[in-house]
C-alpha cells in the first residue's frame, strides 16, 4: 500500500506494482486530500488511511483505475463496497457502489487528478 506523496504519471503508478490489465484499487480522502493505492480490497486502503493519517470514514471513497485506457471517463470509476455505507452516511438511504452525490464525486476526482496525471 502506498499513499501518494508527489504527482504520479500513469506509468509511475503502473510501476508501483505489476497491476494486471492496468487495474488499480484506490481510496481518496476528500477532506484531507490523500490518495492511497495498491491493495486487494478498498477497505484495506481505508483502514490504512485511518490508521496512518487519521482519515475519517465519511471522507473516504473507493475507486478503481483502468490505466490501460486513454480517456479519464474510461480510466476512473467509483465502484466500491465502501461507497455504499458512505452514501448512506451522506443521506442516500439505498446506498450504491458509486458516489451518488455529484459534488462529492467532483471533489474526489479533483483530489485524484491532483496526484495522478490521467
Amino acid at each position: 500500500m502506498i499513499i501518494l506523496d508527489h504527482v504520479y504519471t500513469k506509468e509511475e503508478v503502473l510501476a508501483i506494482n505489476d497491476f494486471q490489465n492496468g487495474f488499480v484499487k484506490g481510496v481518496v480522502d476528500v477532506e484531507k486530500g490523500y490518495v492511497a493505492l495498491d491493495a486487494d480490497m478498498h477497505y484495506q486502503l481505508a483502514d490504512y488511511l485511518r490508521e496512518t493519517q487519521g482519515s475519517k470514514e465519511e471522507d473516504m471513497w473507493g475507486f478503481n483505475l483502468w490505466l490501460e485506457n486513454e480517456e479519464i471517463e474510461d480510466i476512473l470509476e467509483y465502484d466500491s463496497l465502501i461507497n455504499i455505507h458512505n452514501n448512506q452516511i451522506h443521506g442516500y438511504p439505498r446506498g450504491g457502489m458509486s458516489i451518488l452525490d455529484p459534488a462529492i464525486e467532483k471533489q474526489a476526482t479533483e483530489v485524484i487528478t491532483r496526484w495522478i496525471q490521467l
